[in-house]
């Protein structure tokens, strides 16, 4: 059979992962005070206990089971996809336009800090002050724009069923802003990965199609 191309269009499917992302983030804070807590019962090997602190043991332990229930029961699993480089090229130049008065307005706070931090140190030189100013205001500027670039690349990611983006872009700066770091990275993480590898990668070595080197 000669190969179509038009079929072989057809059929491509962009990359696409789940991840798993805790609506009740809260909680994990207080598992981790629960098992602090149960850290400081030390078994004894099955030798006598008393009772008052047996009784405290079995309630943490209560406490802990209806905690991590809780905690699995908001989990939401949600659908990321790969983009091509000339849309995330795209979205960079978006995120830095919508941002573009609020970076203005950090990099001047900065060069404000800047200047008292210097007079602070009794800096005098006049270029050391300019670099340090400069230092600053870049620093200010590119938080903000590396923020907003995050929040609208996670928009446009994160997709539904039909693959369109579930989040708008502020719903998705809520989203950022409550959801807390390690969680918003774990997403990024798989966008980033997806975009990145090949999908062979994934594949045993000896079930790869083509040449392979050997050296």
């Amino acid at each position: 059979m000669s190969f179509n191309p038009d079929e072989f269009i057809a059929g491509i499917r962009t990359a696409q992962t789940t991840v798993t992302v805790f609506q009740r983030a809260d909680i994990a804070g207080e598992l981790i005070a629960v098992e602090e807590d149960l850290a400081l019962f030390l078994d004894d090997d099955g030798g006598e206990q008393d009772l008052a602190a047996g009784a405290e043991k079995a309630e943490l332990l209560e406490k802990q089971e209806r905690l991590q229930t809780e905690l699995q029961g908001s989990a939401v699993e949600f659908t990321v996809q790969a983009l091509d480089q000339e849309r995330v090229d795209e979205i960079a130049q978006e995120a830095r336009a919508a941002c573009k008065d609020r970076a203005d307005a950090a990099a001047k706070r900065a060069a404000g800090y800047a200047r008292e931090e210097c007079k602070r140190a009794e800096v005098t030189d006049a270029k050391e002050i300019k670099d340090a100013i400069k230092r600053a205001t870049s620093n200010a500027s590119n938080a903000i724009v590396t923020h907003e670039a995050g929040v609208h690349t996670l928009a446009a990611v994160i997709v539904g069923d039909t693959g369109q983006s579930v989040f708008t872009i502020e719903q998705m700066r809520q989203f950022v802003d409550k959801i807390g770091a390690p969680q918003v990275r774990k997403l990024q993480k798989a966008f980033y990965e997806l975009s990145s590898n090949e999908p062979g990668d994934y594949l045993p070595k000896s079930s790869r199609p083509g040449r392979t080197d050997e050296a």
